[in-house]
């Protein structure tokens, strides 16, 4: 195997952020900003252990993947900055009433840790891997299609903005993590199939939570209007997202090589200048 290819280093960002409870419904369509708070709730579970992973196979490296070990540590960082982060964000959602029960996170991350305890290191890699390439198309999605959905100025909204710019540029080491841990088409499309699946289980839950306390207190039509707003937003975002993700299962697919839009560009430089300092 090669030695791994020279690229920019990634940059542990993490923004002065304040977040206010008033500020929960954050989207001019309240119902994402409802999708998207409940999605925050799993990552205190699931970029930790993406991290485990990661760590578990930085230890198979050779003095050959000395670029991908940085790769590797600098991933680590950002994501340790992210679910702490979501950690916090999170908080403020329990405070303006929207609570899930400690069961439902207790048995997700049974789920994880009975992942990482009976699977094999290339069947974990290429779930890492599976789930990092679809966070590169919900990031693209993000920056390219969705502008108007994600607005600066709002702390929640801006975390949201940050993380995904970030998902963007991490978004090789994963996959290639993968190649040398295993490199295996099949495992590989595996990986993407079962972590889109198994990810969704726990996730959907969660937002359907929040959608459905958003909806409290409304009458039957405002319901209704709240529901198709969401399903306007899932269709929205599936339209512009499946046919590119289609490209994930070329056999020489490689995220390296997606394009990073001016938006996500300037966004990045913005979220490195107001990072706090160490």
């Amino acid at each position: 195997m090669k030695a791994h290819p020279a690229r920019n280093p990634l940059i542990a960002r993490k923004p002065r952020l304040d977040f206010k409870v008033e500020d929960v419904v954050w989207a001019d369509n309240p119902e994402v900003a409802m999708i998207w708070n409940g999605s925050s709730t799993i990552l205190p579970v699931l970029e930790p252990w993406l991290n485990r992973v990661l760590v578990r196979c930085r230890k198979q490296l050779g003095p050959e993947h000395e670029q991908l070990k940085r790769e590797i540590d600098d991933f680590v960082r950002q994501e340790s900055n992210h679910y702490r982060m979501h950690a916090v964000y999170n908080e403020t959602c329990e405070k303006a009433g929207y609570r899930f029960p400690e069961e439902m996170q207790q048995a997700c991350d049974d789920d994880y840790r009975n992942l990482l305890n009976t699977k094999s290191l290339e069947w974990l890699a290429a779930y890492c891997a599976g789930f990092e390439n679809f966070s590169l198309y919900q990031a693209r999605f993000t920056y390219e299609a969705a502008p108007d959905l994600l607005r600066e100025g709002n702390s929640l909204a801006e975390m949201m903005m940050w993380h995904m710019a970030e998902e963007f540029e991490h978004r090789s080491v994963c996959h290639d993590v993968f190649a040398v841990v295993s490199g295996n088409y099949f495992l590989r499309v595996y990986g993407l199939l079962y972590s889109f699946w198994h990810l969704n289980k726990h996730m959907n839950q969660r937002i359907s939570m929040f959608l459905e306390k958003f909806c409290e207190g409304m009458t039957p039509a405002q319901r209704k209007a709240s529901i198709k707003s969401a399903r306007r937003y899932f269709r929205r975002y599936l339209v512009w997202s499946l046919p590119r993700m289609a490209k994930i299962l070329i056999p020489f697919y490689d995220p390296s090589k997606a394009p990073a839009h001016p938006r996500l560009q300037r966004a990045l430089a913005r979220y490195e200048g107001m990072t706090v300092a160490a």
